[in-house]
């Protein structure tokens, strides 16, 4: 323990020696005016014809604001581009005795790449998988409605709208249709040897699949939408051709191995949230069962934010976000699933701890997700390194905290959680210390 938090200080300066952690905001019975958090652009009435090269040659140029003070604004770095990769890791696993075929495996980002789908290969990234083999003896589930793997991409560049999907079900753990089966719009063809049926989409540019395996205990449904959104492809259906030709020519070598995410560049220590989340770790946190499926969320692109406040500073803040989610087996029957466990982890690192303090806002009672998800309720106990409070996300709880240069939050779904954020942030005060450290010590 380190003794209570009070992230909230009283008007007087609080003296370190009592208070050695940081106290971000201040106490909400006597709020003075936050800094403003301006995300869009200043209004000018006049730009200075000067560009200043300061130290470390970091473009500026001074602005003349409306009420005639001066601001002096640096030029925003650019963003990395690429911070997340795929990696295939060679070793199919096993849920009971069946091998799984992984949906990102199927259907890698360089083959949307291939096809002329750049953004979207390197935009959004979102899966669900088995990171591990299940033993037969925990191999219950039977998804009546989840796939056993899945992998969507989707473009994050600026107007991109291109989505790509594709699910794989399995038996024993799902249901599969007759090989034979047609619905009522499809058009059967053959891709890679395989048979498969192919039906409009809801626009002219989208397309769906289904690809039936040659053992016919598998089945891969392909869709994509909003293609013509990128301007060189002027015959969608010709392309989504294409790319059904790589993905059943992918699915008709069985398991290959799974596809797992990992950082690279200025975050190459940051581990997966799949990790940081392990399966040890949900089983602790909620007293039940791991179905061993996890739902995983990665944007290649580094994300930044712009901070203005009264002083007409402006700083700009550089991060990448990734989650995690854990399921209990209960929670793929839909009879079940009130009792069932869910967990999920979002970690949002910055480049530094700095621009990780500076730009948490999740407790902050003048934050504008305040006013939209509750007030926040704060730990009467150190978390991390800032701030930690519980607010409900929907109606599910959340606990935050910040520690070295991530920001953790913990959202639990199912009856098992408090859905009174007092409660909640009570509860799981042990287990965000504990998390912290960890994160702290993995990450930086």
């Amino acid at each position: 323990m380190h003794g209570p938090q009070q992230p909230y200080p009283p008007r007087q300066q609080p003296n370190p020696a009592q208070h050695p952690y940081q106290q971000p905001y201040p106490f909400q019975q006597h709020p003075p005016r936050p800094p403003k958090k301006r995300r869009t652009g200043l209004i000018v009435t006049a730009v200075l014809a000067a560009v200043l090269l300061v130290g470390g040659g970091v473009t500026t140029a001074i602005l003349i604001k409306s009420d005639g003070r001066q601001a002096i604004v640096p030029e925003p770095e650019v963003a990395d581009t690429s911070v997340i990769a795929q990696k295939v890791e060679r070793q199919s696993v096993k849920y009971g005795e069946m091998a799984v075929i992984d949906a990102c495996t199927v259907m890698p980002a360089t083959l949307l790449e291939e096809i002329g789908f750049r953004d979207a290969a390197h935009g959004w990234h979102s899966q669900s998988h088995l990171p591990q083999s299940v033993p037969v003896a925990d191999a219950t589930v039977k998804g009546e409605t989840d796939a056993i793997s899945t992998c969507l991409y989707e473009s994050t560049a600026e107007g991109g709208i291109e989505r790509f999907t594709l699910s794989i079900s399995q038996l024993p753990f799902n249901d599969v249709l007759p090989a034979d089966f047609q619905g009522k719009d499809d058009t059967p063809v053959t891709a890679a040897g395989l048979r498969a049926y192919t039906s409009p989409g809801l626009k002219p540019d989208s397309f769906n699949a289904r690809i039936i395996s040659a053992d016919g205990k598998a089945e891969a449904h392909l869709g994509a939408s909003r293609m013509s959104n990128v301007k060189e492809i002027t015959d969608p259906k010709a392309t989504f051709m294409k790319l059904l030709e790589g993905v059943a020519a992918n699915l008709a070598k069985g398991p290959q191995g799974r596809t797992t995410h990992v950082h690279t560049g200025r975050y190459e220590s940051v581990p997966n949230a799949c990790d940081v989340l392990s399966s040890q770790l949900f089983r602790e946190i909620t007293n039940g069962k791991d179905s061993g499926v996890v739902e995983a969320d990665y944007y290649e692109r580094e994300t930044f934010d712009r901070f203005e406040n009264d002083k007409n500073e402006v700083r700009y803040f550089y991060s990448n976000l990734q989650e995690c989610r854990r399921l209990s087996p209960e929670w793929f029957d839909a009879a079940e699933r009130s009792r069932g466990q869910a967990l999920k982890i979002s970690l949002r690192t910055y480049r530094d701890a700095e621009m990780a303090i500076k730009d948490a806002q999740d407790c902050n009672p003048a934050s504008p997700s305040r006013k939209i998800t509750g007030e926040a309720v704060m730990s009467t106990e150190k978390i991390g390194d800032f701030a930690a409070c519980s607010y409900l996300t929907g109606d599910s709880p959340t606990i935050s905290f910040v520690a070295g240069r991530t920001q953790v939050q913990l959202t639990g779904y199912g009856d098992w959680a408090p859905d009174d954020p007092k409660t909640y942030v009570r509860t799981f005060t042990p287990i965000a210390q504990k998390m912290a450290d960890e994160v702290r010590q993995a990450i930086g």
